[in-house]
C-alpha cells in the first residue's frame, strides 16, 4: 500500500509541474516528467508485459543456481541417491543422464549436501600411481568454493574437508580443511583421472575411497552409500514452462538472500515469488508469466549459437 501510494503521489507531484507553459516560457518538446506529446502505451496490458519481464529476466538471472537444483533434484528424486550418498558412474554418461555440457569421455562423480543441518566432512583420498580425483565443489549459484586433489587445496595429499554452512557460529575441530560456502546447499562433480597404464576399473575403485557425512557423526562415520546411476534415466535440465518460477521459488525458500541479489527478490516479489510463501501464479498472468520463460530460453540460445558461430576457425 505504501508503494502505491508513492507512485500515486509522484505521478501527482509530476502532472502538477508539467502543466502547459505560458506562451513567453514555451520551450521544445519533450518537457520533463512525462512522455513527448501524443505518446500512447506500447502494449494494452501493462500488468501482463511486467509478467512477462520479471518472469524473463528471472530465468536469465536464476540459470546458474536452476542448473545446480535441476541436479540436485534429478539425482534426489528419480535415483536412490540420498544426501550425503555419493553418485559414482560406472562408465562415461550416456544419453540417459540429461545433463548441461557433460563430457562423454571420463566416469564422473556426484554428490549433494544441505548444510542447515550443521556442517558436512567430505573425505578425498590422496592420489595414487594409478588414479587422483579432479574437479570442484560448488555452491548453489555454481561459484566453486572448494578444488580438490593435485589441482585442489590438499595439493593431492588428500583430507577432511570441512564445509561450513553460511554464518557458522561454531569452532572448526583440528584435522580438518575448513571451507565457508556462501549457501546452504553444496554439490560436487569429480572425475577419477587414470594415471599411466591404470585401467577404467581401477580408478572406479579408487572412487569408492571417497566419504560424505555429518560433522556430527564424525566420531564414528556410517558406511559410505554409493550408487552406479550409470543405466539410470536422470532428468536434470530445466523445464521451460511455469515451472521454472516453481523451482526459483523453491531455490529462494532454502537459501540466504545475498546483497547483489536484493533488487531481483523485490522484482520477483511483484509476481508472487516470496520468501516462505507459496508461489500461486495469477490465473490471468500465467500465460504472460510462461511466455517469458520461454523467450527466455530462446534469448539465451541465441546467445550461445552466435557466440559458437564467432569464434569458429
Amino acid at each position: 500500500k505504501k508503494v502505491i501510494a508513492s507512485i500515486a503521489i509522484i505521478a501527482w507531484s509530476t502532472a502538477a509541474l508539467a502543466q502547459p507553459l505560458s506562451a513567453q516560457e514555451t520551450r521544445e518538446e519533450p518537457i520533463g516528467g512525462q512522455p513527448p506529446a501524443g505518446a500512447t502505451a506500447s502494449v494494452t496490458n501493462l500488468e501482463e508485459q511486467v509478467a512477462y519481464q520479471r518472469a524473463f529476466e528471472a530465468t536469465v538471472w536464476a540459470m546458474p543456481a536452476l542448473g545446480i537444483y535441476g541436479l540436485r533434484k534429478g539425482f534426489l528424486t528419480t535415483t536412490p541417491l540420498k544426501e550425503n550418498d555419493i553418485a559414482a558412474f560406472s562408465g562415461p554418461l550416456t544419453q540417459k543422464m540429461e545433463a548441461i555440457t557433460p563430457n562423454t569421455v571420463t566416469p564422473y562423480i556426484t554428490a549433494y549436501a544441505d548444510l542447515r543441518g550443521g556442517p558436512v566432512v567430505l573425505e578425498v583420498p590422496a592420489s595414487t600411481a594409478k588414479s587422483s580425483l579432479y574437479g570442484q565443489v560448488v555452491d548453489h549459484w555454481q561459484i566453486t568454493i572448494a578444488d580438490v586433489g593435485p589441482a585442489g587445496v590438499d595439493k593431492g595429499k588428500g583430507g577432511k574437508y570441512l564445509f561450513l554452512p553460511p554464518g557458522y557460529p561454531g569452532a572448526v575441530p583440528e584435522g580438518f580443511i575448513p571451507i565457508k560456502s556462501g549457501s546452504n546447499r553444496i554439490g560436487f562433480a569429480f572425475r577419477s583421472v587414470r594415471g599411466p597404464g591404470a585401467t577404467n576399473e581401477d580408478a572406479y575403485i579408487y572412487t569408492k575411497l571417497l566419504r560424505m557425512y555429518p560433522l556430527a557423526v564424525a566420531d564414528n562415520p556410517p558406511q559410505q552409500t554409493f550408487i552406479d546411476p550409470i543405466d539410470m534415466i536422470v532428468p536434470t535440465l530445466p523445464r521451460y514452462d511455469i515451472g521454472v518460477l516453481e523451482d526459483i521459488q523453491a531455490i529462494i525458500d532454502a537459501e540466504p538472500v545475498l546483497e547483489r541479489d536484493k533488487v531481483m527478490i523485490g522484482m520477483l516479489a511483484t509476481i508472487g515469488i516470496e520468501k516462505g510463501k507459496p508461489f500461486i501464479p495469477d490465473p490471468k498472468l500465467k500465460p504472460a508469466l510462461e511466455r517469458g520463460v520461454r523467450d527466455a530460453y530462446f534469448y539465451m540460445q541465441d546467445l550461445v549459437d552466435r557466440m559458437h558461430a564467432a569464434n569458429l576457425y
